[in-house]
């Protein structure tokens, strides 16, 4: 078998057990969680430190072979061409040690190949916690959070949306192999410990990046003590009142201190005919037991007031907001009914989210017409998420129809467009939405990304054509 032409080089830098080329290899990391094509790249590499990483960076450069770094695969708008056959494909997966948890100053420092789930587990034993992924944590890497999900969702991102606020620094390999740590580190003499910096705040530079800027080696983020003490609730809306449950909702999240851990109204999506209620969820977390019961009964006298419900936690209500709030996109049964799923998703306002809702499932249900049983939206929610809704649609379709699956992806590019024209936002990217939201960016704003882009990256290496960019 022909080998790819950088195979010794690479098995030099990281040794023979962690360079593969062969088809099967390639093949396994051709495609992220979505149903978008499969883009294989050239090698696998598999590197197990910074150092590693800046060596692999500095061949490339000098062979000018484009990189797609990769963390989980769970991304869902499609993995990343760079040059398909060629890339070189870098792993993250081996770097995922703890580095340090300083209970004192409040921060934890990973390798951005652990899990958010591992590194969850590893706090927890310490009664701590630090802010990753809703979902799903087993197999989103931190630094895959921080660059391509704005920083992460959190099991509490209720309280807090994107994990951004709570990211002190990163260490990060730049295009050309240099290494750099931002922060407090922008001081030789200093250790990670506040996210301002000598300087601009450089750490933004690779928050949500798709690592077109440099590959994130290790985070440092917040910590925070544990909250050990849990309940969950469900209030149900008739499906005449989606405006009194989202009434409802604003008002528990206007409430100052955050009441939520998590929460949103769930309904059926338009597959779905006949009665169509809505049930308002959410989660509370505390330090005690009296804690916990004065959250759940301001959250339950909120609701009260803003708008009553047609019914106060109805036992199949309750049980799908426990389900749900504990193990998040974890839906493997349905899946085997519904088929593969395509998420569509916003970020969206206070004031205009509800209206965007609206206009998204109507859209959807008109796209989808004539597909039925081949392509379906069976459910939506408005999340809570810090000061703004989250808005998601879950479109599925079978994996086995390849029309099926170009009508589910072609659906999703239309609300996409839709829902970014009418002044949603995406916190999810890669390469097919990413293109779809760069449709929408200001030319001056354009201008300054392809010149931090070719600065950085002159041989326009580090994950190509990102953004519509070159």
């Amino acid at each position: 078998m022909a080998r790819h032409d950088l195979y010794k080089a690479l098995c030099d830098i990281v040794g023979p057990s962690y360079v593969a080329d062969s088809d099967f290899a390639v093949w396994a990391y051709a495609r992220d969680a979505s149903a978008y094509p499969a883009r294989p790249p050239g090698i696998v590499v598999r590197p197990d430190s910074s150092e590693e990483i800046s060596e692999i960076v500095k061949l490339a450069n000098l062979h000018r072979i484009p990189i797609i770094p990769r963390g989980g695969g769970t991304q869902y708008g499609g993995w990343p061409p760079g040059d398909p056959g060629r890339s070189i494909c870098v792993d993250m997966t081996r770097m995922r040690r703890l580095l340090d948890v300083n209970e004192l100053n409040s921060t934890v420092t990973v390798e951005a190949g652990i899990t958010g789930a591992e590194l969850e587990e590893r706090l927890l034993r310490r009664g701590l916690y630090a802010h990753t992924t809703f979902s799903p944590p087993d197999s989103v890497t931190v630094g895959g959070a921080v660059c391509g999900v704005f920083g992460g969702g959190g099991a509490k991102f209720a309280t807090l949306a994107a994990n951004w606020p709570t990211i002190v620094g990163v260490k990060a390999v730049l295009p050309n192999g240099d290494i750099v740590e931002t922060g407090t580190r922008s001081n030789q003499h200093s250790k990670m410990f506040f996210r301002a910096a000598i300087g601009p705040d450089l750490t933004g530079l690779f928050i949500g990046s798709y690592g077109i800027f440099g590959i994130v080696t290790e985070v440092t983020q917040e910590l925070f003590r544990h909250q050990p003490y849990k309940r969950e609730g469900a209030v149900v809306y008739d499906s005449e009142r989606l405006d009194d449950a989202n009434r409802a909702m604003i008002e528990v999240g206007l409430h100052e201190p955050k009441l939520c851990s998590l929460g949103g109204i769930f309904g059926m999506g338009p597959s779905v005919k006949g009665k169509k209620d809505w049930q308002l969820i959410y989660q509370v977390t505390a330090h005690t037991q009296e804690e916990m019961d004065a959250k759940a009964d301001c959250v339950e006298r909120i609701i009260r007031e803003a708008a009553p419900p047609d019914a106060w936690h109805p036992e199949a209500a309750t049980g799908f907001a426990q389900r749900l709030l504990h193990f998040g996109h974890d839906s493997s049964s349905g899946a085997k009914v519904l088929g593969m799923p395509t998420f569509i998703e916003f970020l969206a306002p206070r004031d205009s989210g509800l209206s965007l809702f609206r206009g998204v499932l109507e859209l959807i249900g008109k796209e989808i017409e004539g597909w039925e049983g081949r392509v379906s939206c069976w459910g939506c929610a408005m999340w809570l998420c810090g000061d703004q809704h989250y808005l998601s649609f879950f479109l599925n379709h079978k994996e086995t129809d390849p029309e099926a699956r170009e009508r589910a992806l072609a659906v999703a590019r239309k609300v996409n467009r839709f829902g970014l024209e009418r002044g949603g936002f995406k916190l999810v990217l890669n390469k097919d939405v990413g293109d779809i939201a760069a449709e929408m960016i200001p030319e001056p704003y354009a201008k300054l990304l392809r010149t931090l882009k070719e600065v950085l990256d002159p041989n326009n290496i580090m994950n190509p054509h990102m953004l519509s960019l070159p």
